[in-house]
């Protein structure tokens, strides 16, 4: 499986968060937001910034999600790909572009239970020139949240530093970027009232989103998902050979690995695949060919694997078949993903 893990990729810089200024006027503009270590475990390799990202390297999505952008991005990926034909390179793109948007999001939505800011206007990726996306930036790494969750409390009573959440004052420029587009004010049907958090950023005066139970949370991460790679995905397949099912089955492979990869933070399995179900219940009909799981016990200790919706098409350009490739055996797969699980070392998993 094209994955950010592996062996073949590019090392990673270790993760980091960036500092967040607070709004205009307020006495301290530098307020440490680090990422939480919760949300580090369960990307690591893979680089997040919180923030607006200084460097040559980064670009933001708003330009990335364009018919040019796109375009663009699947000439690097062929380029640092010879001998890839244009579907190859397109089932590449589909995969790593939205590894790199739904990773930090659905990690951050199950292990903190906060959806961050989706919007191209309000995110950004490293692009080196090996044709990877390589770092995630998300400028609103708080979009929507709980009632109950302490980082909205704060905000909402303006105790300690975090009641001046919103996007910070970039101090440097990001290609690409540009003034977002704002949504107006109020919630979307299915939301509470939204919280009146200084800096809310491109959503008008009301900042964080108050989602009123669980699912309410988890239809805000459909959204912001499913809005994000629309466009992205309809741009690319108007490029190339590739339907509604092979490009979004990419998606929903690269949504089910992270919603397996919390295990890294939380040490249950079960937990991301139930999740994952219930994501994917909600995302239907749009996000198709979701993977089906395979579930096995290796020394002692039960994995939770995955058989793609869609082919990530990989083997036609090295022969080599993926540990979640649909077109395996079952019995042929779980003894690849044994055998990656080996690669790993202590706390491997089957992603």
């Amino acid at each position: 499986m094209l994955v950010p893990s592996s062996p073949s990729t590019p090392a990673r810089e270790p993760i980091t968060g960036a500092a967040l200024a607070t709004r205009p006027g307020s006495a301290d503009r530098t307020a440490p937001w680090p990422v939480p270590s919760v949300v580090a475990e369960s990307l690591a390799p893979r680089g997040l910034h919180f923030g607006i990202p200084v460097g040559p390297t980064w670009v933001s999505c708003a330009r990335l999600n364009t018919q040019t952008g796109v375009a663009e991005s699947l000439s690097r990926v062929a380029r640092a790909n010879p001998g890839a034909s244009a579907e190859v390179a397109a089932s590449y793109l589909a995969n790593w572009y939205a590894a790199a948007v739904v990773g930090p999001a659905i990690a951050s939505y199950l292990l903190l239970r906060r959806v961050p800011d989706l919007s191209p206007q309000q995110m950004a990726l490293s692009v080196p020139d090996n044709g990877w996306f390589d770092r995630t930036a998300l400028y609103r790494p708080v979009a929507t949240a709980l009632p109950t969750d302490p980082l909205l409390c704060a905000a909402l009573t303006g105790s300690g530093p975090l009641a001046t959440l919103g996007p910070p004052a970039a101090s440097g420029p990001v290609a690409g970027s540009g003034p977002a587009a704002g949504s107006g004010p109020g919630a979307p049907l299915g939301f509470g009232a939204a919280a009146d958090v200084p800096g809310g950023g491109d959503r008008g005066e009301a900042g964080i989103r108050v989602a009123a139970d669980p699912e309410r949370l988890r239809a805000a991460l459909v959204e912001e998902i499913l809005a994000h790679l629309e466009p992205f995905l309809a741009h690319l397949r108007g490029m190339v050979r590739l339907g509604r099912p092979a490009l979004w089955g990419a998606a929903a492979a690269q949504c089910a690995r992270a919603f397996l990869l919390t295990e890294r933070a939380t040490g249950d399995p079960a937990m991301g695949r139930d999740e994952a179900d219930a994501f994917f219940a909600r995302a239907a009909p749009t996000m198709l060919a979701r993977p089906r799981w395979q579930e096995f016990v290796h020394r002692g200790r039960s994995y939770v694997g995955m058989r793609r919706g869609s082919c990530c098409l990989a083997h036609q350009l090295d022969a080599e078949y993926c540990t979640t490739c649909p077109f395996t055996a079952d019995a042929d797969r779980e003894t690849r993903m044994r055998a990656w699980i080996e690669t790993q070392g202590d706390g491997g998993l089957a992603v």
